[in-house]
């Protein structure tokens, strides 16, 4: 398994919580499962989660996945015609259909950033768009970590670049937390939403918003609810109809099992690893999608030459071996690493032998 990094892998030892908890809810859902009952349990998750992650409590809610989180910014931030809405080419799809989506309800400007690969400075990415974005720009769509590229954006140099132009700049985390650290008011962020059973082994699914002091008051979800006018942030993420609310009441369990993994180092040993592949993959003709500083610590991707997506996947199914690849933004042949504690060399080994016999 070197494909983490798309939807992460639970732990027995959370796997057997979350029968737990399922239980205690089937027995008397009508007392448990309702959202008064329910949010004292969920104010105690989020605040252990904004703990963890290092954000304010107050700015930082549960959501049902990193869409939920979007698409409430989407439908909440004020656009109208003649604003311009940037989005960078190596956004995760869906983020970028939303964004297209919402500009043609209002009329306003949706230019999708080409990202040339690879990615080699912050030089190159401003140059970038000194010569594209024209004007002013009302919202600013940015990953942390892109999603099949595995490229670690230098986030603050491109948010104040943005904001030098008045934009509100939204920053996709979906792979950031429990593998980048999280630090959105430093990077001038207006907010950032993202997922959390990718790198801690949690149940999916269950992701978050957080938001600027000037937008606590204005998102809302994109779904109304009975909890749509809570002014309390977790309250109003807190019930977006009937779900199952295990995957939130799990998410604090999962990140001490996160967190005694990176004290015994087995974090950094992943990240190793994930260099190793990188080395190994470059061995077997992969390009690497950027240059080494905006490599994230244990996702990698590379641009294979020749062989359709299908066929890679193809030829590693048929080796068992799972990992992402798919087209890239220009069309390129993607493969993708995710390197967790239940790898080793020999993995990365198999992947490339894959890769040499596909050439």
């Amino acid at each position: 398994m070197l494909n983490h990094a798309s939807f992460g892998v639970m732990t027995t030892e959370i796997m057997d919580l979350a029968t737990s908890v399922r239980a205690e809810l089937e027995e008397d859902s009508l007392a448990l499962v309702d959202v008064l009952a329910l949010l004292p349990r969920l104010q105690h998750a989020s605040e252990t989660c904004a703990h963890v992650l290092g954000l304010e409590p107050g700015s930082f809610a549960l959501t049902q996945n990193a869409t939920a989180g979007a698409a409430a910014l989407m439908r909440s931030l004020p656009l109208r015609e003649g604003d311009q809405v940037v989005v960078m080419s190596t956004e995760y799809a869906s983020i970028l259909r939303g964004w297209q989506v919402r500009c043609e309800e209002t009329g306003a400007s949706f230019l999708p950033l080409a990202v040339e690969l690879p990615v080699r400075s912050v030089e190159q990415l401003i140059g970038s768009l000194e010569a594209k974005v024209r004007g002013a720009v009302k919202i600013a769509q940015l990953s942390l970590v892109s999603s099949s590229t595995a490229v670690a954006f230098p986030v603050e140099a491109l948010t104040r670049w943005f904001r030098s132009r008045g934009a509100a700049v939204a920053i996709d985390a979906a792979h950031g937390p429990g593998h980048v650290e999280l630090d959105p008011v430093r990077w001038g962020a207006s907010a950032m939403f993202g997922t959390l059973h990718k790198w801690f082994p949690t149940p999916r699914p269950v992701g978050f918003i957080w938001l600027a002091t000037e937008l606590r008051d204005a998102v809302r979800p994109a779904e109304v609810s009975l909890t749509w006018d809570a002014s309390d942030l977790v309250e109003r993420f807190a019930w977006p109809g009937t779900y199952d609310p295990t995957p939130r009441l799990c998410v604090g369990a999962a990140m001490e099992r996160w967190v005694a993994w990176r004290a015994a180092g087995d974090l950094d040993r992943c990240a190793g690893l994930a260099g190793y592949a990188s080395s190994r993959l470059g061995e077997v003709g992969g390009v690497p999608t950027s240059c080494e500083s905006m490599r994230p610590p244990r996702m990698r991707a590379v641009v294979l030459e020749g062989p359709h997506p299908e066929r890679v996947r193809a030829a590693m199914d048929d080796a068992e071996i799972r990992a992402w690849t798919g087209a890239g933004p220009g069309g390129e042949t993607m493969l993708r690493v995710a390197t967790h504690v239940y790898n080793d060399e020999s993995d990365v080994d198999r992947l490339c032998d894959v890769v040499t016999s596909l050439r």
